[in-house]
């Protein structure tokens, strides 16, 4: 197939899940003999080498007609990853090519549709009518699937869920003590990895306070926060007024091939996401590709599928106490922690790698463009 993917609002040199997303998904597809053409709103400057990119243009109708002329007599099917699929549509409308829409979330306006006022009726209806004209929608989770059809009274059959992966070859099992070696890492120290964008709803505070319990009974138990964003500052002032700021290291912005080193030199990795949080989220993935156990939040379904496989420990979300005893509970059983890891990998390596990934997708535009 000729496929066009549009990813408007992704930068592909910030290492962002959405960028990971759009890298490997693309990857995959090339990998499946698919010609895949991508748009995005990176830089030309900054295009990973290999790809078949264009940066979008500034406005929305630069992207339509530039998207017409992309996707006419070759495309197959478009694929956009947006919350509102205007651009695939008017050049669906003005091609004939279907396309296929990617979700990941539902804007909160657009989530309540109950308002009285006209204009957010107007734009709900709109964009209502945009998605079911589309060939199909994929959701990341089930929970981003409930909210779709809640938002915008779709059918069921409307959706498809296809989660998120991981790459099995950068994310594997290696030693522990060699990856602490090459980061600087004392090897008898207990160490808990949190990966990701720093922002409220991951829960780091949360992570923190959690920390702050451990440390006073157990001054080898050390935290890695690998990444950045707009909370980075305030959480590092949180750490000192815990005093646990030598117990924390802040990594900031790693690049995607150095991740790794850091869940593998970990003992535990956490993803403490808030209440509500509906997502598939590449870190649990990622830390079980790796082997280690993982501790989650009870979100969406990534509590039910870290039950499921006996892969980590599941804590409810907003409880800095719950996350603390859950990482407690894997220091104090090593082997059962290693066993945990050991299942996740499995199940990651067979299900949810981004090759599995790109193959539901892949199978869902093969019928997409048969509409």
């Amino acid at each position: 197939m000729n496929i066009l993917i549009l990813a408007l609002d992704v930068d592909l040199q910030r290492n962002r899940g959405d960028s990971t997303h759009v890298n490997e998904l693309s990857a995959g597809l090339r990998e499946l003999g698919h010609a895949v053409r991508l748009v995005t709103g990176t830089s030309p400057e900054n295009v990973p080498l290999g790809l078949e990119h264009e940066t979008r243009r500034s406005s929305t109708l630069g992207q339509i007609l530039r998207g017409r002329s992309l996707a006419a007599k070759w495309a197959d099917v478009i694929y956009e990853r947006r919350g509102s699929p205007k651009v695939s549509w008017v050049i669906s409308r003005l091609t004939g090519v279907p396309f296929v829409l990617e979700v990941n979330g539902v804007l909160d306006d657009e989530a309540s549709h109950l308002s009285t006022s006209r204009e957010s009726w107007s734009r709900w209806w709109i964009r209502r009518r945009m998605i079911n004209d589309s060939a199909k929608v994929v959701a990341v989770s089930a929970g981003v699937q409930a909210q779709l059809r809640s938002a915008y009274n779709l059918d069921l059959e409307k959706i498809a869920v296809v989660p998120n992966g991981a790459n099995t070859a950068i994310f594997q099992p290696e030693n522990r003590d060699k990856s602490r070696s090459i980061l600087g890492l004392k090897p008898d120290d207990k160490l808990v990895c949190f990966v990701g964008n720093l922002v409220w709803w991951q829960g780091v505070d949360l992570l923190l306070e959690a920390i702050a319990q451990l440390v006073p009974n157990d001054r080898q138990v050390k935290l890695l926060v690998v990444g950045d964003g707009p909370d980075l500052e305030s959480l590092k002032g949180q750490a000192r007024a815990l005093g646990i700021g030598d117990h924390v290291r802040f990594e900031g912005s790693v690049s995607n091939s150095r991740i790794p080193r850091y869940i593998i030199s970990s003992d535990v990795c956490v993803a403490p996401f808030r209440r509500g949080r509906r997502a598939s989220p590449i870190k649990i993935f990622e830390y079980l590709a790796c082997g280690k156990p993982v501790v989650t939040s009870d979100i969406d379904e990534v509590g039910q599928f870290v039950r499921d496989i006996r892969g980590g420990l599941v804590v409810n979300p907003d409880s800095a106490d719950d996350l603390a005893s859950a990482i407690l509970q894997l220091f104090s059983d090593p082997s059962e922690a290693v066993a945990m890891g050991a299942r996740g990998r499995a199940v990651v390596a067979i299900s949810y790698s981004w090759q599995e990934t790109a193959r539901r997708v892949a199978s869902i535009l093969s019928l997409a463009r048969q509409t």
